[in-house]
């Protein structure tokens, strides 16, 4: 019976370190997105703490050529689009390998810093990767998340539905 439990509890944890952060996918168009993870956050909304540094890993493959890729980081409030500021957008200086080819597979690292400044909210935060070459998105992503500072009360003008989180009420 012991041997089951441990089975069963095995698997399940294999299942969480496996099945990534929860996306919506909003118009990837040169890209299938195959996995995508963001540190400490393997259920939806993304719980982002002001002053922390998240990763966010990106696996996708590639539709079309191009030489270059840029990635874009916004936080949706309120159906408006505001930038979060990035370390480093070039996306072939996060690990993928440029020139991306068609069909190739690429993986993109890079971290996301919640500054003390921004307040605390839920929202949506969307995730692009734009092939320079074409103008058009390799990937787009959308996936919940809260900023807080830990003890402050999160303002909602996102509100979620249990099971349904990336429909706006």
């Amino acid at each position: 019976m012991l041997k089951l439990f441990l089975l069963v509890a095995l698997s399940c944890s294999i299942n969480l370190i496996w099945a990534g952060t929860p996306f919506k996918d909003c118009g990837s168009e040169l890209a299938t997105v195959q996995l995508f993870e963001v540190t400490d956050c393997p259920t939806a909304p993304c719980k982002f703490i002001k002053g922390k540094t998240y990763a966010m890993n990106l696996t996708f493959t590639a539709k079309a050529p191009s030489k270059t890729a840029t990635v874009a980081l916004h936080g949706v409030i309120a159906g408006v689009p505001v930038p979060f500021p990035l370390p480093e957008s070039n996306t072939c200086n996060l690990g993928a390998k440029c020139p991306i080819g068609q069909g190739d597979i690429n993986m993109a690292s890079f971290s996301l810093p919640v500054l003390t400044t921004y307040p605390s909210i839920s929202l949506y935060v969307k995730l692009e990767i734009k092939a320079d070459d074409q103008k058009q998105d390799y990937v787009c992503l959308l996936f919940p998340a809260t900023i807080t500072s830990g003890a402050a009360k999160t303002k909602n003008l996102v509100q979620w539905r249990k099971g349904k989180l990336f429909e706006m009420i």
